[in-house]
Order: C-alpha cells, then structure tokens, then sequence
C-alpha cells in the first residue's frame, strides 16, 4: 500500500485529533497514514524581519532525506509560515519533491485570542493537510468555495469550505490514482 508520512516537528497533536487525521486521510485516499515525532533544525527557513518562517525553506531541508519519490510526506509544525507575495500561509505543497508543510499556528483558536477549541482546530487541521495533500496528487485551486480544495485567504476562509473534494476534484483525484496503479507517476 502507498504510504503517507506525516512528521509533527517540535509540536504536540493530541492522539485523537491525529486518528482523525488518519481516519480521513486513508479513507480518501487510500494511502496508510504513519506518524513520526520529530527534532529537526528548520531555523534556516527563520526571517526575524516577519517572525515567520518561509515554508519553502522548510520543504527545501526536509527534501534533502526524502529517498522515496512516490511516498508523501506531511510536515507539522507549530510555527507561523509564509511564502513571497502573500503574510502569511496556512501550508505550502510541493508536488515534484511530494512535500507538504503545515503550519497549526493560525489553525489554532489561540492565535485569534480565542479559547482553544478542539473540535475546530481539528476541522481546520483535516481541511488544510486535505488541501495540501490534494496538491501532491496535482489537484489545483478550485473555484467552488466549499470544495477543500478552494483557496483559503483567512481562517474564515479555511471554517466555510467543507472537508472533502467537490465532484471535479474528485473525478481528477479518482483518475490519478487510478493512472498511478498503471504507470509511474
């Protein structure tokens, strides 16, 4: 079975926000889902002008040990990410390399001055590793404002859509897995 690695760097996710990370991410698509804690030196990828850090950076350093170019890789981390041109981003995925960052700061209710909610943060969470990840398998923005696959420009953004694929992103999602059991992709 094709696999998905999800690596949580320098932060904690409790166990049953993860299991319903798992959950979700194996039934749609179809891949195991593994977890690795994880020490790793990213301060590389630091600006302290911003107090960011830029997510490009981070896929940058994790693609050095990235042996398995069909396997995905997930990256948590609890730090506030951003990329040229925009303040701020919620993940960043790269298709090629088949690298993912998410960053939970601005999925947590606590970023906002809010109580810390687990129920949304685990929506939040399941929406956005969705949405990077849908990027892997070469899905692009979608113009549906619920499909997970829309481009979310604020938290309000990320609440509004849904959690799973509108019927275009799924069609082309079921046809590159289904090409992916018959040639190298």
């Amino acid at each position: 079975m094709k696999k998905i690695s999800l690596f949580l760097v320098y932060t904690e996710v409790k166990d049953d926000i993860l299991l319903a990370l798992k959950s979700h991410l194996e039934t749609l698509f179809g891949y195991s889902v593994n977890f690795y804690g994880l020490v790793f030196d990213f301060s590389a990828a630091y600006n302290p002008k911003r107090n960011q850090y830029i997510s490009s950076k981070i896929i940058d350093l994790f693609s050095k040990y990235k042996k398995n170019l069909k396997e995905k890789w997930v990256v948590l981390v609890d730090v506030d990410l951003y990329t040229h041109g925009l303040n701020f981003v919620f993940g960043e995925a790269d298709p090629k390399r088949g690298i993912v960052v998410v960053s939970l700061a601005r999925l947590n209710p606590e970023f906002y001055g809010l109580a810390f909610d687990e129920k949304i943060f685990t929506e939040r969470l399941i929406k956005e590793v969705t949405h990077e990840l849908g990027h892997l398998f070469y899905l692009p923005h979608c113009f549906h404002v619920n499909c997970v696959m829309s481009f979310s420009n604020t938290i309000a953004d990320v609440d509004k859509k849904n959690k799973f694929f509108c019927f275009v992103c799924e069609s082309f999602l079921k046809t590159y897995l289904c090409m992916e059991k018959f040639f190298i992709i």
